[in-house]
């Protein structure tokens, strides 16, 4: 059935998320202000917040304002109720996978990590390992399990969001992966998985440095370079549905042949492959066969720049200079109000910053370049799981409306 905008029972529910949503990005706000936000009636404000009050998702917070109203009523103020539900956030990467429960507010609850090499594994067995790792952290949470809502995943790599399929990831062995589907027949939960670098878009706008921007981009290193975009307050997936392939922007250089069979994409210098192998022909074989560069190569160039290991800090300066220039195309196509650059290494990133500003800056169109916000955040595992979370819940906060307005059109 094709259901038009006009129908009344698809704007009444419409309006009731976004009331919703309204309130988890304010904390504490009463209707007048959710009126003022949303453009909605005052009328529609107190019909729609008094029915999540009955469902239990928000309640009222009685407050005095000031000294001038002590006398009078109290103001009223509504919030989400932190235990309506709970959902999980995984991330998993080829060396540690995380995992983030967080109630329904998206404020963390409970986290566990598995230093577990994931690398080439079966799907079967990560799923299995995955299974596991949720289990117990809801047993050590003291949840109940029937509380929780929904799995969202990160999985580096192509990811297809739409299918639930990882068609070709550095963790798995095999292609074209329904993992969503997999740990769905497992859990018995709703699943959704994305990109690494969406569910940092996800948590930077829910949590970070872009609450409540309309438009902005998250550059991440996850084994390889990747971008999130966040275009018109959602993610851009593009007409494929696989988002942006921002490690296969070409950014010039010696012909260097990517994994993808093209020559000079940005992941054929800025990937941890390729730094692996810089670091190896400019710094030597024994400095790429120590532990730390086997493990954390940003990490172990930053070190080696620190120790003043000749050459570190002009392959830092040189890396810095192809992921400048692959960002000025993103500042000269979209011109979001913020980039925000999302390395793991705070050394690492503080040493790569000028050579990649300078890059932007020298590639970008001067009125772009002024208009975007350039900011490097140091981030942890923990931010990608509560970014994963941040996926589920989203489609939590819309379920109820959701699920009451397909039973109503049956």
């Amino acid at each position: 059935m094709v259901v038009k905008i006009a129908d009344p029972l698809l704007m009444r529910e419409i309006n009731k998320y976004h009331v919703l949503e309204t309130i988890r990005c304010h904390g504490q706000i009463s209707r007048v202000e959710i009126s003022e936000r949303t453009l909605l009636s005052g009328t529609t404000v107190s019909a729609i917040t008094g029915a999540l009050i009955d469902e239990g998702l928000i309640h009222a917070i009685h407050t005095q304002v000031g000294a001038e109203t002590q006398r009078g009523r109290p103001r009223v103020l509504l919030g989400l109720v932190p235990d309506a539900a709970y959902v999980m956030g995984i991330k998993i990467a080829e060396s540690m996978t995380t995992l983030a429960l967080v109630d329904f507010r998206g404020e963390l609850v409970a986290s566990s990590q598995l230093p577990i090499r994931m690398a080439r594994q079966p799907a079967d067995v990560i799923t299995d390992i995955i299974e596991d790792a949720l289990n117990d952290c809801l047993d050590k949470s003291g949840i109940d399990r029937r509380r929780i809502k929904g799995i969202g995943i990160g999985v580096p790599g192509l990811v297809d969001a739409r299918s639930g399929k990882s068609h070709s990831s550095p963790v798995f062995g095999e292609r074209d992966i329904p993992i969503a589907a997999m740990l769905e027949d497992r859990t018995g939960l709703p699943v959704k998985i994305e990109k690494p670098a969406n569910l940092l878009a996800l948590a930077e706008s829910w949590f970070g440095y872009a609450q409540s921007e309309k438009s902005f981009a998250v550059v991440a290193l996850d084994q390889t370079a990747s971008l999130g975009l966040w275009v018109e307050s959602d993610l851009h997936r593009g007409a494929s549905s696989l988002g942006p392939t921002f490690g296969h922007v070409k950014v010039g250089g010696v012909g260097r042949v990517c994994d993808c069979g093209q020559v000079d994409c940005l992941n054929a210098y800025f990937s941890h492959s390729a730094m692996r192998r810089d670091a190896a022909a400019a710094l030597g074989e024994t400095f790429a066969a120590t532990p730390l560069a086997r493990t954390d190569i940003v990490a172990a160039l930053a070190e080696g720049c620190d120790a003043g290991l000749a050459g570190a800090r002009e392959l830092i300066e040189e890396q810095g200079a192809r992921l400048g220039m692959a960002v000025s195309h993103v500042v000269n196509l979209i011109n979001p109000e913020k980039i925000i650059v999302a390395l793991e290494s705070a050394r690492y990133s503080a040493l790569v910053a000028p050579a990649l500003k300078a890059a932007v800056e020298a590639n970008s169109f001067r009125a772009h370049f002024a208009a975007t916000q350039l900011i490097f955040h140091t981030l942890d595992e923990q931010l990608w799981a509560r970014g994963a979370a941040a996926l589920m819940l989203r489609d939590v906060y819309s379920a109820p409306w959701t699920s009451a307005y397909q039973e109503e059109k049956k």
